[in-house]
């Protein structure tokens, strides 16, 4: 047997397979870097969503190395051989198959290298996510081996994998809240750091991958056309059941995630559980805005992760002056040398932002630029970061406050930053201008 399983290897197009889909879903999975090395929700997330690539070429391999018999015109010859059908085309199924699943799960090991590194909360479902993304790509691989037999033209490969490149593509960009969606699509819900997929979700497209593999090896050993009709049952039946199965809502938010954990050195500075590992890198940046801040009046005391995601939370009101003595900010991501590095002085840049104003207040572009400004100029007088690329309006108010006394200067500050957590004007109040719009 396995000498035959290496020779129908060495003459189908299964060491082509493999190489083309590794080479795909690895460059394909490297471009979104900056999504997934940080976390293992994101690479389940990532990795799933290449399925819009990734399927369309099994598909296609999968239909072209089903209608080799069909395309030499030797289906009759094998047929009159006593070996039953089944038994004689076991070591296509086991080649094809087998290039498939080693190129998936090579590339998953490449990428769970990386994120070992960096990820300190996995939830414990990563395994569920991936396994059923790989279930997928052996269930799409099989119905190709069946649709292959049964239509053996040239141009059914190309055809089909056109069509479900489409079809997923679009399904992609504009994805309905719908359960029968949800199990259908081989791509996760869209999600994040803070969120998790429910595992039922996860089981119910067990199901369906699983009965659309079985629809595809009957497909496969069919030899009449009501056989090929009735292998159709299984994915019916399948996509049913998957369906009565698969939760009305398949996301939702992870508390574990989101518990906050504080540095030993000093506990005023915490990030959330699922970001413990960039802690250390945001202790210098957070303390250097507590030490500066700590003369302003109503200065803060407290530097905190914000536990909410912009993708799928509601947008958080504006805090008008609530708890002004902490700081909430969200990491920038940066992608080096393939893994995420979170960089002190762009951490110290968004802290300095995230001290002044509330974000959530200015939607207008000029607003918004109005306080950036403020912040710019605050930042460049206490942080001392670098002056020669303020604008003009946060240079204006650079030196409006460094030739104040300092008590006066700290004033202003503070009461700059209370107009720019309570949606005022922040650079009018630096300026001496007014205390709100």
């Amino acid at each position: 047997m396995f000498r035959i399983v290496r020779l129908e290897a060495k003459r189908s197009i299964a060491l082509p397979l493999l190489l083309v889909l590794a080479a795909l879903t690895r460059a394909f999975l490297w471009m979104d870097i900056q999504e997934w090395a940080a976390s293992w929700a994101s690479l389940v997330q990532s990795a799933r969503a290449i399925a819009w690539v990734s399927l369309p070429v099994v598909l296609a391999a999968g239909i072209w190395h089903g209608g080799r018999e069909g395309r030499n015109e030797v289906s009759e010859l094998f047929a009159a051989t006593p070996r039953p059908r089944p038994v004689r085309l076991l070591p296509a199924f086991v080649a094809i198959v087998g290039a498939v699943v080693i190129a998936e799960a090579g590339v998953v090991a490449w990428a769970a290298t990386l994120i070992a590194r960096h990820a300190t909360y996995s939830g414990g479902q990563w395994p569920l996510g991936l396994a059923v993304g790989l279930l997928a790509a052996i269930a799409v691989t099989l119905l190709g081996l069946g649709i292959g037999r049964a239509v053996a033209t040239p141009v059914a490969a190309p055809l089909a994998a056109v069509a479900l490149f489409l079809v997923l593509a679009v399904s992609a960009d504009e994805r309905p809240a719908n359960r029968l969606v949800d199990v259908v699509l081989p791509m996760l819900p869209k999600t994040d750091d803070f969120h998790r997929v429910l595992p039922s979700l996860s089981v119910s497209q067990c199901v369906w991958f699983t009965a659309l593999g079985a629809t595809g090896v009957l497909l496969t050993v069919a030899g009449t056309r009501r056989a090929r009709w009735l292998a159709l049952t299984p994915a019916v039946a399948g996509i049913a059941l998957a369906a009565l199965l698969a939760p009305s809502g398949a996301i939702v938010r992870d508390p574990q995630a989101t518990a906050l954990v504080c540095a030993r050195e000093n506990n005023r500075i915490c990030v959330t559980k699922v970001h413990t590992h960039a802690l250390p890198t945001l202790v210098a940046p957070a303390q250097k805005v507590l030490d500066a801040f700590a003369e302003v009046p109503g200065g803060p005391e407290r530097v905190e992760e914000k536990p909410e995601s912009w993708k799928l939370d509601a947008a958080a009101p504006a805090s008008h002056g609530g708890k002004r003595g902490t700081v909430r900010t969200e990491f920038p991501q940066l992608t080096q040398s393939g893994s995420i590095r979170w960089k002190p002085d762009v951490l110290l840049a968004a802290l300095a932002q995230d001290t002044m104003f509330d974000e959530a207040c200015y939607s207008e572009e000029k607003d918004f630029t109005r306080a950036t400004d403020a912040s710019d100029a605050v930042a460049a007088l206490l942080l001392r970061t670098p002056t020669d690329e303020l604008s003009p309006g946060a240079r204006e108010a650079y030196d409006t406050l460094r030739p104040l006394p300092a008590k006066e200067r700290y004033s202003r500050i503070g009461e700059g930053r209370k107009a720019g957590l309570t949606c005022g004007d922040p650079l009018a109040v630096i300026m001496g201008r007014g205390a709100g719009r």
